[in-house]
């Protein structure tokens, strides 16, 4: 394999760990968002979010806005 053909294969490499999904308590890093629901239990808002989007949010410490999934989840 050539010089250029390693370059591309570890770029190709780092862009799918990036890409593996992660899962986030209230949307983004450190959020705080927790509130009662039925029955008195607690809920928090969750999403699914690629790796490389989680550590943008977490070097911004805000939501940048894309997930794969989201939803509410009740304890």
């Amino acid at each position: 394999m050539s010089s250029r053909g390693k370059r591309l294969g570890i770029l190709f490499g780092f862009l799918i760990v990036l890409a593996i999904p992660k899962h986030v308590e209230c949307g983004y890093p450190d959020g705080k968002c927790a509130h009662k629901g039925s029955f008195n239990r607690t809920c928090t808002s969750w999403e699914l979010e690629p790796l490389g989007f989680f550590l943008l949010e977490k070097l911004a410490k805000a939501d940048v806005g894309f997930t794969y999934s989201s939803g509410e989840a009740c304890r």
